[in-house]
Formats: structure tokens, sequence, C-alpha cells
């Protein structure tokens, strides 16, 4: 079923939504991760996100917190900050 719906937009809408929702909530930050090598890395660039390379960590000293996300064995992480305004 999923095979189907590949390539109809669905995935890139609802990640469009769900930014537009974090941002009128008021978050800073979307993150996720995904396997390396499942081919995701220009999905997630050409809907905005940065896309880190294997084993890149996250900082979150942009909002002054003094740690770091990481992402687990075998996987990479995407994100999105908020714009300063």
């Amino acid at each position: 079923m999923a095979e189907q719906a590949r390539g109809q937009g669905l995935a890139g809408a609802l990640l469009k939504r769900a930014w537009q929702i974090y941002q009128q909530l008021g978050f800073f930050l979307a993150y996720g991760q995904f396997d390396v090598g499942s081919g995701l890395e220009a999905f997630y660039g050409s809907h905005g996100f940065a896309v880190h390379t294997p084993g890149e960590r996250l900082s979150l000293e942009r909002i002054n917190l003094p740690m770091a996300i990481n992402a687990g064995p075998g996987e990479q992480l995407f994100s999105r900050w908020r714009p300063r305004g």
C-alpha cells in the first residue's frame, strides 16, 4: 500500500503541515532521524531541513542549552530551526 502512495506528495504535505503547527505553537526546533543509506537525505533537504552527516550531533547551544542530540547507531539527524524574529 505505501508503495502505491509514493511520489504523490503526501509525506511532503504532512511534513509541511507539521512544521506550520510547530511554528504556531512556538517551538524552536523540529528534528528527527532516519537510517543511513535510506536515501531520505534529498527528501528532507528539499523540504527545508538541514541534513546532518552520519554521526554529527545537533547542538542545542543556540537556545542556551549546553547539550546536544545524538543520532543512534546507523542513523543520521535532520533538523529545522524556527527563524529568529
